[in-house]
Order: structure tokens, then C-alpha cells, then sequence
């Protein structure tokens, strides 16, 4: 679980940080913040909802963790989820990241965990055109348009607005031309 809890903390510092002047593009036409959902199992589930809905059918996750909030009084959760898929056994020993799902919570009212932000290691979770892992970066733009903002280190945003750290977004990260995974975030509490 380290080097899990390793990556989450790297994207998460991503997702939290401004991009300065790293190509910054007018969002398209193929990005919006209806593009901030997953979709499992036929259902779309997205940022700002309560987790509780997600929760239920993703089943108990492989861990959680309690996190101090900045803006709220509550702590948030992180839920991990890498044991549900295929024959539903849970390998801690799970290093190579495939078939994992983290979300992220805030409190926004008291004792109602909202979702924050969800990162996807799995192709068993697509965003709401249907790309997942494993999915070509041509696809990406085909789907999505050029409006995003590179990064670097493989890491491509599509801000719901201007690129700064409170604006919700859509985020890939691209290893030899393919989605090695995918984010949406409500940036709130980041």
C-alpha cells in the first residue's frame, strides 16, 4: 500500500498545484463539468455527489483513511478499492497498481461525506464518453478536444474554467500514448 499511498500523494500535489503557463488553451467543446463523472456498472456517479450511492455498489473497500480537512470541521475519507474486481479477493500485495480505484471525500454538511475526487487505475471504470486505461491519447483529444493543459511528466488537464487550484477538472495521465490513468476532481479542499 506505500507505493499506492506514493502515487495518490504525487497526483493529488498535480491536481493541487497551478499550472503556470504550461500551454494554457480556452476549454473545447468536448470538455464540461458534466465530464466530471465515472461510469460503473451502467451508472454515472460524479464529483460533488454523496459517496454513499458509489460506496454501496463498489462493496466494503480494501482501505480507509481518515483526513484532517482544512475547511471543515469533519474529516474527509479516502476509500481505496482494489480487491472488487475479478475474483473479488483483496491482494495487498497489489504493486502494480491495475484494478484500483481511490476516492477521495469532503464533509460538505455534517456527518455526509461528498466525493472530491476520484482517481481510475481500471479499465472496469470508464468517464462519461466510455475512455478508460488503456486507451489511446488520440482517442482522448478526440473525445475531449485540445483545451487541456499539459503538465508535464505525461499529465494532461482539462479545467472546467481557468487552470488554478480551485477549478474542477478532468486529468490523464499518458504513458507511451496510452491512458495509464485518469482523474475528475471537484477541487474543493485541495
Amino acid at each position: 500500500m506505500n507505493r499506492i499511498a506514493a502515487i495518490a500523494l504525487t497526483v493529488f500535489c498535480i491536481l493541487s498545484l497551478v499550472s503556470c503557463g504550461s500551454g494554457d488553451k480556452p476549454a473545447s467543446a468536448g470538455f464540461s463539468s458534466a465530464s466530471l463523472v465515472i461510469e460503473y456498472d451502467g451508472n454515472a456517479y460524479g464529483v460533488n455527489e454523496k459517496v454513499d450511492g458509489l460506496k454501496k455498489v463498489l462493496g466494503e473497500p480494501a482501505d480507509t483513511v481518515s483526513q484532517a480537512s482544512c475547511h471543515y470541521p469533519e474529516n474527509g475519507d479516502e476509500y481505496w478499492f482494489d480487491y472488487y474486481f475479478g475474483d473479488g479477493t483483496y491482494a495487498p500485495e497489489n504493486e502494480d497498481y491495475t484494478d484500483v480505484l481511490r476516492i477521495h471525500t469532503v464533509p460538505l454538511k455534517p456527518e455526509e461525506d461528498y466525493i472530491c475526487d476520484i482517481e481510475c487505475y481500471t479499465d472496469k471504470v470508464t468517464t462519461e464518453k466510455g475512455l478508460t486505461v488503456g486507451a489511446a491519447w488520440e482517442e482522448v483529444t478526440k473525445a475531449y478536444g485540445d483545451g487541456y493543459t499539459d503538465e508535464g511528466d505525461g499529465y494532461y488537464t482539462y479545467y472546467d474554467g481557468e487552470a488554478l487550484p480551485d477549478t474542477p477538472r478532468l486529468m490523464f495521465h499518458i504513458v507511451d500514448d496510452k491512458v495509464e490513468f485518469f482523474a475528475v476532481s471537484a477541487a474543493i479542499n485541495i
